[in-house]
């Protein structure tokens, strides 16, 4: 493939916090609750493990969150769409208790299970993180909080791509 690629990787300002202490705590308080015989500290362990798998994918650095080409577009959990296949791209907002953060709605020409193909990014694991959010109205929202790049950055790869000039 020639042309260019826009792609943004997930927001990673957190990885600690998120996957590494949680996984850290979570090894500690396993064996201790194996070795001390103690139940309940393995389920808290347990419970961290979750804690850090879900938020696994800010590790990962071979696979951008969000990919736009002269192709399409490739969603990290969701696999890849052709650009033909987008009928619309709109600004949305996603609401998160009292604050409201930047987002992308996407309509498309078919319903989405056949507008979508398998890729190396396919992998819908429904307690890892993802930037979409899939509506009952047939459209894909992207949640642009969620990424390293900035909102205006995003739609302006959205705006180029969806233009034709690539």
């Amino acid at each position: 493939m020639s042309g260019r690629t826009f792609t943004a990787d997930y927001d990673k300002t957190n990885i600690a916090t998120r996957v590494w202490i949680p996984l850290g705590l979570a090894a500690v308080t396993g064996m201790t609750g194996l070795l001390a015989g103690v139940p309940g500290l393995s389920i808290i362990a347990a419970i961290l493990t979750f804690v850090a798998l879900r938020f696994w994918p800010l590790t990962r650095f071979d696979r951008p969150a969000l990919k736009l080409s002269e192709d399409g577009v490739e969603i990290d959990g969701l696999g890849a769409v052709r650009w033909r296949d987008i009928s619309d791209v709109r600004d949305g907002m996603v609401q998160v208790k009292a604050v409201k953060l930047p987002a992308i709605d996407l309509s498309f020409t078919r319903p989405i299970p056949d507008v979508f193909s398998a890729t190396a990014a396919t992998r819908l694991r429904p307690w890892e993180i993802r930037i979409f959010k899939l509506r009952r109205d047939g459209k894909i929202r992207l949640d642009l909080s969620k990424l390293e790049d900035t909102p205006e950055d995003v739609r302006g790869a959205f705006r180029y791509f969806m233009s034709g000039n690539a």
